[in-house]
């Protein structure tokens, strides 16, 4: 995907509201970059990454990991001056399906998307966080947390409980 030069400065957004429709909060270096730091050593030694490089405040943030500041999503999107790949004329693009298609916690981006465009960035990422909420002690997990990192129920949120199979085989080729 190339960018098109746009005279339009980016439209604003939540900082974890990811262009591409992800919710930045329920991403398990996002949550070590908060309030987990061995949740982010882990990452950061899987990864190659000094743990400095591993920190990340979410997609709009000035501090995103390597992979998040290399993001051609990211680049498009701002590059064309829109907030979410949605609004493009070309969406969804081959690169956003590619994405999507790549890996389970990425499975509802079209329906986030669509949803961000009916009632806004900011009512999304509310209603979004529920998805990745424990229904037993209300901790904020990752889609790849199959138990609440918090108190340990299981599944540990509604949005595992529906794709658990898929993330379990995602876990397993790590």
């Amino acid at each position: 995907m190339t960018p098109q030069a746009s005279d339009q400065t980016p439209k604003k957004a939540p900082t974890t509201a990811a262009v591409c429709g992800l919710c930045c909060d329920a991403c398990s270096i996002f949550i070590g970059s908060q309030e987990d730091p061995k949740r982010l050593e882990m990452f950061a030694a899987r990864m190659g990454w000094t743990l400095e490089e591993a920190y990340c405040d979410g997609c709009r943030s000035d501090r995103r990991t390597p992979y998040c500041q290399a993001c051609d999503l990211y680049e498009c999107a701002e590059g064309r001056g829109y907030a979410f790949c949605s609004e493009c004329e070309e969406y969804p693009c081959a690169d956003l399906r590619a994405f999507q298609e790549e890996r389970p916690h990425r499975k509802e981006l079209y329906g986030d998307l669509a949803r961000i465009g009916e009632i806004g960035p900011e009512a999304w990422l509310v209603e979004v966080k529920e998805r990745y909420t424990c229904p037993s002690c209300s901790t904020l997990n990752s889609a790849y947390d199959l138990k609440c990192r918090k108190c340990g129920h299981e599944p540990g949120s509604s949005y595992v409980a529906v794709y658990r199979d898929a993330i379990v085989e995602a876990l397993a080729r790590r």
